[in-house]
């Protein structure tokens, strides 16, 4: 859907009226993705609840939750640990022909 262009040419005042409003936003996201972040990772940390629901809670990927957990120095636990080595070992083999 495409907006109805104006009649008349926007004035510098509209621009940079729009201009703050993307900077707030953006700075309003910034804000959640780094809360939301940290309750991943605090989630991770305590180990209660499993990766899978944690990353899909979260709106992320969860090759983004665990390149997160691993930037974080958070490991795989040892219920994951086996999964994680083989996904590992086949990322380091490359792909399969």
């Amino acid at each position: 859907m495409n907006p109805t262009p104006p009649t008349e040419p926007p004035s510098l005042e509209e621009i940079a009226a729009a201009g703050a409003r993307r900077q707030r936003d953006a700075d309003r996201l910034k804000k959640s993705s780094d809360e939301l972040k940290e309750l991943v990772l605090s989630a991770l940390r305590e180990g209660h609840l499993k990766p899978t629901e944690v990353a899909k809670a979260s709106g992320w990927t969860g090759a983004h939750v665990r390149k997160m957990a691993r930037a974080a120095d958070i490991e795989p636990d040892e219920r994951y640990r086996e999964r994680a080595d083989r996904l590992k070992k086949a990322q380091a083999d490359g792909p399969a022909e």
